[in-house]
């Protein structure tokens, strides 16, 4: 009988459920937050009188926030199982508005703009983790969430509104850029609303949130100590998306290098967003040709194998084409990370393990922002690619070696058992 039941919640899983489309909208929320913050940021910043050096430390300054923050908050929800998760998500949005809208009453360079930019990315990168842990509690209520397909949603968000803010812009001015980022928010006031009730149930009916069998949330060292291998895995992800933002904040020097311009990668994001798609949207399929531990070693390979198509691309076509690889690779990765936390680490830790995995994304933008902009200024184009093609490996090889095939309850109790 209970074969019966959860075959049909695998099916389930695999469809648009109501509690999978209500996901979707913190989820498309995001990451259309992240779009003004990611591709966005120098646009919004030059105009307002930031040199390039300016707007690099101000990125960074976010990049570090939002990783302190992120880590913060996963500890002290841990730590707190009244405290509701979308009451932390609402409490950063009404933050970001008071920073869009400081930002439209100073719209120029000095300590206050920069001030108020450094806070709002540093809170808006840290909704992530506490949407990622959001869809942990669903799944540990056994809801039907199809995490790959809202996450997909993520992507085609970015895709979309890239496009459109590209040619608000172009026509208009900068500050559509303020205008969209507080649409944006109101949008994600309207998920958080509508995905409350599903975290009730979930609270309610899910595992206990703030310990295992009793146990108290790990501090962080406590963490590390208890999780090594999971630690180890981190370790291994920062140094690998050192590299990978190499790519990602300096992607306009690759395409300029080929003979391309910045119409080009408007495009070229774009085409990479879309690529990500399917990958999310049939992750539950992948999932049965594999276990998550071996997906996601797989997709550390695919991560060296991109950073070496890029530095090889003789042009822009087969620079285009190299993009394909981010499929196997950021994709398979990012929509495969959250689910295997959730099995790796031990649900006491749960929002501390999921917002550690964004704060080491954010750690490695921050030093590909600092070192790549050294790079690019003593090397060439090519050059400096290779030089991220190795850093990339050497983060790829600890962080295979920190994935393990978590244990199961019902293989700890056999264990235990013999």
């Amino acid at each position: 009988m209970n074969g019966l039941h959860e075959r049909k919640d695998e099916r389930l899983k695999t469809r648009v459920t109501p509690v999978t489309f209500r996901y979707m909208l913190i989820t498309g929320g995001f990451w259309m937050s992240f779009c003004l913050v990611s591709a966005y940021a120098a646009v919004f910043l030059q105009h307002i009188g930031f040199s390039n050096s300016e707007l690099g430390l101000i990125v960074a300054l976010g990049n570090v926030g939002g990783a302190l923050l992120s880590t913060g908050l996963g500890d002290w929800i841990d730590r707190r199982p009244k405290l509701k998760h979308t009451t932390v998500i609402n409490a950063l949005l009404l933050v970001q508005a008071a920073m869009l809208v400081l930002l439209r009453v100073q719209p120029q360079r000095g300590w206050v703009s920069s001030v108020c930019y450094v806070i709002y990315m540093s809170v808006l990168l840290a909704v992530n983790a506490i949407n990622l842990d959001i869809s942990v509690r669903l799944e540990q209520a056994k809801m039907p969430l199809n995490f790959g397909v809202a996450r997909s949603v993520g992507s085609f968000s970015f895709m979309v509104l890239s496009i459109i803010l590209g040619m608000l812009v172009e026509a208009r001015s900068h500050l559509v850029l303020l205008y969209g980022g507080l649409a944006v928010v109101l949008f994600q006031f309207a998920g958080t609303g509508v995905i409350a009730r599903d975290m009730q149930y979930a609270e309610t009916h899910g595992a206990a949130r703030g310990g295992d069998g009793g146990k108290r949330s790990a501090s962080l060292i406590g963490f590390i100590a208890e999780n090594r291998r999971f630690s180890l895995m981190l370790l291994g992800v920062t140094i690998l998306f050192i590299a990978h933002n190499l790519d990602g904040s300096f992607l306009i020097n690759e395409i300029r290098a080929l003979g391309g311009d910045e119409s080009t990668m408007g495009w070229m994001a774009a085409f990479q967003a879309l690529v990500e798609v399917p990958v999310m949207v049939f992750s539950a399929w992948l999932t049965r040709k594999g276990t998550h531990a071996q997906l996601i070693r797989i997709s550390f390979v695919f991560f060296v194998a991109k950073m070496l198509a890029y530095a090889l691309a003789p042009s822009i076509p087969v620079l285009f084409a190299a993009r394909l690889l981010q499929a196997p690779s950021y994709a398979l990765y990012i929509v495969l990370v959250t689910p295997y936390a959730s099995q790796a680490v031990p649900m006491k830790d749960s929002a501390k393990a999921q917002s550690l995995l964004v704060s080491v994304t954010n750690i490695g933008a921050v030093l590909a922002g600092l070192a790549g902009g050294v790079m690019f200024d003593r090397f060439d184009v090519r050059t400096t690619m290779l030089i991220g093609t190795a850093i990339c490996a050497v983060g790829a090889a600890i962080a295979f070696f920190g994935v393990e095939e978590p244990v199961s309850s019902s293989e700890l109790t056999d264990a235990k058992k013999r």
